[in-house]
């Protein structure tokens, strides 16, 4: 199979590849300074989640192949268990578009699920989308906007899965701002802790 010209041209010239490179270590400086964004909103022990979460380190990685295209992202904070998930995914995806989620599995599903009900216009105002099917797909059609007039047939169908994944998507021409960027990162931690601050389940009597 002969390489066509334009992939000639690109693997002979250097200043794609020195671009890329440049353009991924300045994500992962911003993931790191969207944890620290992170850490000044947390509070782990009003937090509803697994006692071993990781609300102080985090996790961040690079890849170059998912569906193709390469990401950076961070896991903050973080638990994967046995049937538990509480993990804040932040991640760009190249070509794409930059996504902050926070993916929820195992003890209290049910208590998310509800706490969502109840603050569905909230969370639909603001753009949020939740994953309808699949965990770990990150494309565009794998979720659903939420809309505050259909909560019933979107409880409905959350209700079927074993997990909750909520997200937020944004263009890659948000990068361009850093600040705003980092205020869009605190905003989503301060909305979805709506669903697991431990003080709405104290005072809602349950």
């Amino acid at each position: 199979m002969a390489f066509t010209p334009e992939e000639l041209a690109l693997i002979a010239e250097r200043a794609p590849f020195e671009l890329k490179l440049s353009a991924t270590e300045k994500l992962k400086t911003l993931m790191e300074r969207i944890r620290k964004t992170y850490l000044l909103q947390i509070e782990p022990h009003n937090t509803l989640c697994p006692e071993q979460t990781d609300f102080l380190r985090g996790q961040i990685a690079k890849g170059e192949n998912y569906e193709g295209y390469p990401y950076v992202m961070l896991d903050f904070p973080k638990f994967y268990g046995k049937g538990e998930i509480f993990t804040y995914r932040t991640m760009f995806w190249y070509g794409h578009y930059f996504i902050f989620s926070l993916i929820l599995a195992g003890t209290h599903l049910d208590t998310y699920r509800e706490r969502l009900r109840t603050n569905m216009a909230r969370f639909a105002e603001k753009g949020f989308l939740v994953a309808k099917s699949e965990l770990w797909d990150w494309r565009q059609e794998a979720f659903l906007p939420l809309d505050a007039a259909r909560t019933a047939e979107t409880l409905a169908m959350l209700n079927n899965l074993p997990f909750l994944k909520l997200v937020k998507l944004l263009e890659p021409t948000a990068l361009a701002d850093e600040e705003r960027l980092l205020e869009e990162a605190k905003n989503f931690y301060c909305t979805t802790a709506l669903l697991t601050t431990k003080e709405v389940e104290t005072k809602s009597g349950k």
